[in-house]
């Protein structure tokens, strides 16, 4: 009998600039992906940071992406976060993928180096096996090769588990939501802080040069 091969996700959106809520976020994506198994995929479906909060003012919108490629997020979707002189300065500072309307992200995953996998915003006609729209759907589906994600709340995780034996097949979805006494990676709560501190001496360099 073949053995399926799988593929699992696990994803964010609408953030809005809660840098607080990301250590508790990643100890509950981390229970959740280990029950996941290999070739797990980490994105964000967008609007990660907000400019009423203090952090994403002063960075520009980064700050939110910083922490969240400190998380080891793949992928976010960053359509509309970032003017292009912030959007040069982070590709500087993160490993994960960058999404928007001009760039798409090829992917091909470790246990599965022969499979082309295609985030992108909105499905295109460029050959991939799976593609994965970045943009938030009503429901979480498959339409042909192309993979609809379902648009979770800032204190939800996504999940997703996907058959990629023959054409892809969508084997299971849900929202979790994030337990009230979850408790916060330690490790995250230090980035944060440190993102934090940078972004207040980035903004007071800036004012200090513009005077």
């Amino acid at each position: 009998m073949e053995k399926p091969l799988s593929l699992s996700l696990l994803y964010s959106a609408n953030l809005r600039g809660d840098i607080a809520l990301l250590p508790q976020l990643f100890t509950f994506m981390q229970r959740l992906k280990s029950g996941a198994g290999p070739g797990s995929l980490i994105l964000d479906l967008g609007k990660a940071c907000d400019s009423a909060a203090p952090h994403c003012r002063q960075t520009g919108g980064r700050s939110m992406l910083i922490a969240l490629d400190g998380m080891g997020c793949h992928a976010a979707n960053i359509e509309g976060a970032l003017d292009p002189r912030d959007r040069a300065l982070l590709e500087k500072q993160v490993t994960m993928a960058l999404v928007d309307r001009a760039n798409d992200w090829h992917y091909r995953p470790p246990p599965l180096e022969d499979t082309s996998i295609r985030l992108a915003l909105r499905p295109n006609s460029a050959p991939a096996r799976l593609q994965i729209c970045l943009t938030p759907a009503e429901r979480t589906r498959m339409d042909g090769n192309v993979l609809f994600l379902r648009d979770v709340c800032a204190g939800q995780v996504g999940t997703v588990s996907l058959d990629l034996r023959r054409s892809p097949r969508l084997t299971d979805s849900a929202i979790h939501d994030l337990p009230p006494d979850m408790p916060p990676n330690p490790s995250i709560a230090g980035a944060i802080e440190f993102i934090e501190s940078e972004a207040r001496l980035f903004h007071k360099k800036q004012g200090n040069s513009a005077t």
